[in-house]
């Protein structure tokens, strides 16, 4: 038996793991949430200089980076499952970029290449056992009627990987949250504060810095957007609270804070935010979403003088 090298790789969606027996690329996971089970027999890293490995890693960065890379890194499926499995796998290679195939017609597909007629559930089943993440884009297959299931790794991962080869843009959850996310989403905290808190009275940005990495941390629920391959906007959400919107000043204007407030109050439940009655910006954004004001105060959530709006969703 071979050698088999080893490399852990952080995406915007959580870290990755990457398998090459030295030729090829073997193996690739999300290391939390992936059904595959060989994710978690893995040793340690141990790539130690593995080209294949570096231009795996190239690959996902450029991807990620919304860049459409080209060519894949060699990859190799043999003796990772039957025929069937491979016959399935080569097909999802098959799917272009940005473009989504259902469970029906990727057994058709499999079927003509085998000779032979199989099931939609056959071939959701040899999907899931996708080896490759990523790489094999089992994430473009997608039920009949467009729904996104079947996605071991998360059907969060998945509709933002089919975002991201649409748009340009990567809005997910972002359940594990590293030293340099946190401190990338203050950055991004910062330039927004700086450019629409004109009411804030000096060393004002500066005293509330220092609160605000461990507040990104406990938030329950964090949405990032990514463009580029770095967070460009955020959202932290915690029970039915929208309680921070930050977007990056050069992404003002292009629908990025309506996109992740949609997505808070469509699949996190939010329902209510607060907003500084100074800053009329904000409050027409939440105005012209829905939003209503119920309440106000004269200090804000650290008795500072900067008034808040508590503003409820309205029913349409």
């Amino acid at each position: 038996m071979g050698r088999t090298y080893v490399r852990t790789w952080e995406s915007p969606l959580g870290e990755m793991l990457l398998e090459s027996d030295g030729e090829s690329l073997t193996g690739a996971w999300f290391a939390h949430g992936s059904r595959e089970e060989r994710a978690g027999e893995l040793p340690g890293p141990t790539d130690e200089g593995c080209p294949v490995l570096d231009e795996a890693t190239s690959w996902l960065g450029d991807y990620f980076a919304g860049r459409r890379p080209e060519p894949l890194p060699p990859v190799s499926l043999a003796g990772r499952g039957t025929a069937f499995r491979r016959a399935a796998w080569e097909e999802l290679s098959r799917i272009p970029y940005g473009e989504t195939t259902s469970y029906g017609e990727l057994a058709r597909r499999v079927g003509e290449r085998l000779g032979r007629r199989t099931s939609a559930r056959a071939v959701g089943g040899a999907v899931g056992r996708n080896p490759v993440c990523v790489v094999v884009p089992c994430h473009r297959v997608v039920a009949a009627d467009g729904a996104l299931t079947g996605f071991g790794a998360g059907v969060w991962r998945k509709r933002a990987l089919l975002g991201l080869e649409r748009d340009g843009l990567l809005v997910a959850e972002a359940p594990e949250r590293g030293e340099r996310l946190v401190a990338a989403l203050a950055g991004v905290w910062e330039t927004s504060v700086r450019a629409t808190h004109d009411f804030l009275a000096p060393g004002a940005v500066e005293a509330m810095a220092g609160f605000v990495p461990e507040a990104i941390r406990g938030v329950g629920n964090l949405l990032v957007a990514w463009r580029g391959g770095a967070p460009v906007a955020f959202l932290g959400e915690e029970a039915g609270r929208i309680e921070m919107l930050f977007v990056a000043p050069r992404e003002r204007g292009t629908g990025l804070g309506r996109e992740l407030v949609a997505r808070a109050v469509g699949e996190l439940g939010a329902r209510e935010v607060d907003a500084n009655e100074q800053n009329g910006q904000a409050v027409g954004f939440y105005e012209h979403l829905g939003f209503r004001t119920y309440e106000r105060t004269d200090v804000d959530d650290q008795g500072q003088p900067y008034p808040l709006l508590r503003m409820r969703l309205q029913d349409r």
